[in-house]
């Protein structure tokens, strides 16, 4: 799990970013980035809606994995940014490694492209 000050909590936050941010599409996922224009940490949120999966447990596994590239990722993300994962249904039938390789390539490629890393 994400520390309390690296994770979106609100409604209104999560709206922010479909309203005013940029979303990028990969192969499984969407990502929504706001940025916030402060100092204060970058904050995350991952949704996976029913449609992906109705068992609970397996939305939570599927959570679980991003939210443990994103620790291990947090430290190169500049400070200021919302960013929000959608999963898409086709992340499904896809094993651990190959989610964390999907979400290692959107912050090496993506994030640095689009000046979101830290310099």
């Amino acid at each position: 799990m994400l520390a309390s000050k690296n994770r979106l909590k609100s409604k209104a936050d999560f709206a922010r970013i479909e309203i005013d941010g940029k979303l990028f599409q990969f192969k499984n996922f969407g990502v929504g980035i706001y940025d916030r224009n402060d100092d204060s940490p970058s904050r995350f949120g991952i949704v996976v809606s029913t449609k992906i999966s109705k068992k609970a447990v397996i939305r939570n596994q599927i959570k679980r994995i991003i939210a443990r590239v994103l620790r291990q990722k947090i430290g190169e993300i500049r400070n200021g940014l919302d960013l929000v994962f959608l999963i898409k249904p086709s992340i499904l039938p896809i094993d651990r490694p190959k989610i964390e390789k999907e979400v290692y390539e959107v912050f090496l490629k993506n994030l640095q492209s689009n000046n979101l890393s830290k310099p």
